[in-house]
This record gives C-alpha cells, sequence and structure tokens, in this order.
C-alpha cells in the first residue's frame, strides 16, 4: 500500500511538471532542512521534500508534498500544503505556509503517523522563474516502533509511540 501512494505522488509530480512548462499555473519547490528537537527523545531531524502546486492567483498556491525525514528511523511524508504571500510578489517576499499530512514508515517493525509542518518563510526572486526560499516553522510527526527487549530471564516486545517535535529550518528552491 505504500509503495502505491510513492509511486502515485512520483507519477504525478512527473506529469504536473511536464504540464507547468507550458502553464504559470504550477509551480514546484524542493526544500532540505533540519531542526531544533523538542521531545524526548531528542534526534535531531534531516528532511528533503518535494512540492508541486497549483498557483491560484498571485498570493496563494496550493498542492502536495512528499519526500524523506529521517529522525532514528526514515519517515516518508504525504502531504497537503498550501501556501500565502502576505504581500505582492516582490524581490522579498514574505509567507505562511503549512503542510498537513501522514507519514508512512518504510520499516516493517514501525508504523507512521500524523504529519504537521506549519512556517513562516520569505521567498527572494533570483530572476523571474526561480526563487529561493527561507522557512522557520514547527515540525510534528507521529510515529510508532516495535521495540523489543532481552536478557537471559526473559524476551519482551512492546509498541512505543513517539511524537517528534522540532523547530524546523529549511532552504530551497521553488520554480
Amino acid at each position: 500500500m505504500k509503495k502505491i501512494f510513492l509511486t502515485l505522488i512520483v507519477l504525478f509530480t512527473v506529469f504536473a511538471g511536464v504540464k507547468a512548462q507550458d502553464n504559470d499555473r504550477f509551480s514546484f519547490a524542493t526544500t532540505i532542512g533540519t531542526g531544533i528537537p523538542m521531545s524526548t527523545p531528542a534526534s535531531t531531524p534531516f528532511e528533503w521534500q518535494v512540492l508541486g502546486y497549483y498557483n491560484c492567483n498571485q498570493r496563494f498556491s496550493a498542492g502536495v508534498g512528499t519526500g524523506v525525514s529521517v529522525y532514528e528511523k526514515a519517515l516518508i511524508p504525504l502531504f497537503a500544503d498550501v501556501k500565502f504571500n502576505i504581500i505582492k510578489p516582490r524581490k522579498f517576499t514574505p509567507y505562511l505556509e503549512c503542510g498537513a499530512g501522514y507519514s508512512f514508515a518504510p520499516d516493517k517493525n514501525a508504523n507512521g503517523g500524523i504529519y504537521l509542518n506549519p512556517s513562516v518563510g520569505v521567498q527572494w526572486a533570483v530572476c523571474t522563474k526561480m526563487k529561493l526560499l527561507f522557512a522557520v516553522g514547527y515540525e510534528m510527526q507521529k510515529y510508532e516502533r516495535l521495540k523489543s527487549h532481552s536478557n537471559q530471564y526473559f524476551e519482551a516486545e512492546f509498541k512505543e509511540q513517539l511524537n517528534h517535535n522540532s523547530i524546523s529550518i529549511k532552504i530551497g528552491v521553488l520554480f
């Protein structure tokens, strides 16, 4: 089931990319980031995202995204994303963004959970078709994994539910 979702997202991104070259209604972004962990157990995250947007007007865009988030285990978020430019696009344009969805865990001993990533950022227009992005926000990912413990007297397996919360810092490119 997880592989089907990933395949659909990749196909959607490729198909939308072909259409976007003819039309300014579509745009794409890729970001890379890290964060400051705020939860226990603390694990510094690394994330890479790819997003496809439909530009409703100059200030509002909606789309879908996916990527990879690595805490102590890898998670693959699949989410809807909305972006609102606070002012009309200029050389430096502040924006608000929020992604919400579900994270899948590729490990067979883990289950993903809810994904939420609201952020505030600024985009810098490098040229007419490309903008650099910088954003700071909050990231929450729920996650469940199967843990085992054994010693010479007993063996035990249990589910551990984790909530990864962090202040996220991302940079990227919008084209």
